[in-house]
């Protein structure tokens, strides 16, 4: 697990508890002569469901374009599988169980969207009427010409684009690292960053990392076997479909002067040899310095031996913190292998909180979950 704190008079914790593409495996199924029984039309409600949980994959350029969901007749043949999907809370692929802590985003398909759904498939899948159809910003999905939080402040990219090479017989994914200057001339607070990939057929996973000055060699040297360096700090993870969070007002991310981010992308390689130039968006924080800075804190377990065979283990770590401490994020990281995850919060009164359970655990596929309040 990985943990962030805040330290000026209160602390506050950036609680930050991995990442492939989106799998949809179903058939294809489904009749263009079921009779329609049903006001739900795909140009008009279904499709911005489908464009707010599922496009940022399932579209031409992104991780899963073969799968695309864009046009109804793209769509169409895969209504049904779409309804069993959402049903059974595969799609979308997140794994925080509601009423264990409170995010800003829950990523979850909201039951209404769901009801809407399953009326649109069972009531035969009616397109609609093309006037309906939001293709204006469809197209700027598609492109990947929008930030999430509007134009940044200060957009960083690295000073060449990277070559992917084919994908050879392993099948592996090609790991990329590499250092970027910030630019800056003074300390900078930063309320959000951001992460928009050049290539979205291929990025299919980036963390990016602080690099300040006095640490700067030991990450150089980590940059160079694509590792975390120790003294790098976490600042924001990216997978698609996240979302940017948004600190609290009066908190920040401090960027020193002279600093660089060190950003880390997982591709997908493809049949043939890709090249990518992703961005990142920094928005700094408005009105003055804020008093209270972001940190992150990793939880991490000590070395652990499962027995063999064993039907389930379980494995504890633990982090003590002495001073008043506010949590604003979280994000459950453990082995691939792990089936569930779940971080709490122990007070000095004796209470117990449950910040987050993640069942049905995916290690690759594990946004930041920002808290609603904190």
């Amino acid at each position: 697990m990985l943990l962030n704190s805040i330290r000026n008079g209160k602390i506050g914790i950036l609680l930050l508890l991995g990442i492939v593409a989106l799998s949809l495996t179903f058939p294809r199924t489904g009749s263009s002569h079921e009779p329609i029984t049903t006001k739900v039309m795909f140009n008009k409600e279904v499709i911005r469901i489908l464009q707010t949980n599922c496009l940022g994959c399932h579209s031409e350029g992104h991780v899963k374009a073969d799968i695309p969901l864009t046009t109804y007749e793209e769509a169409r043949p895969w209504a049904k599988a779409i309804k069993e999907e959402v049903l059974e809370k595969r799609m979308m692929p997140y794994q925080a169980v509601k009423g264990y802590g409170e995010f800003q985003h829950d990523y979850g398909v909201p039951q209404r969207d769901v009801e809407l759904l399953v009326s649109w498939v069972d009531g035969g899948a009616p397109k609609g009427d093309e006037k309906d159809y939001p293709k204006e910003s469809i197209q700027k999905l598609i492109k990947g010409d929008t930030w999430q939080q509007g134009q940044p402040d200060l957009v960083i990219q690295p000073p060449k684009e990277f070559r992917i090479s084919p994908e050879g017989k392993n099948g592996e994914n090609e790991v990329r690292c590499v250092s970027i200057a910030t630019g800056l001339k003074e300390d900078k607070m930063a309320a959000a960053i951001d992460f928009k990939p050049g290539n979205g057929a291929i990025v299919q996973s980036a963390s990016l990392y602080l690099e300040r000055p006095s640490v700067r060699k030991a990450v150089k040297a980590a940059a160079n076997k694509c590792e975390m360096a120790q003294g790098a700090e976490l600042l924001s993870t990216w997978i698609p479909g996240s979302r940017t969070g948004q600190l609290p007002e009066g908190y920040g991310f401090m960027l020193p002067a002279g600093s660089k981010v060190l950003m880390k992308i997982s591709y997908r390689k493809s049949d043939e040899e890709a090249t990518d130039l992703s961005s990142i968006g920094i928005y700094f924080s408005k009105g003055g310095q804020p008093g209270r800075v972001v940190q992150d804190v990793a939880v991490k377990s000590n070395e652990t031996v499962i027995p063999a065979n064993a039907d389930r283990h379980k494995v504890k770590a633990s982090y003590l913190i002495n001073e008043n401490t506010e949590a604003i994020a979280i994000r459950p990281v453990l082995f691939p292998f792990a089936k569930s995850v779940e971080a709490a919060a122990f007070r000095p009164d004796g209470t117990v909180e449950v910040l987050i359970w993640a069942r049905n655990y995916k290690y690759n596929w594990q946004p930041q979950y920002f808290f609603k309040s904190r």
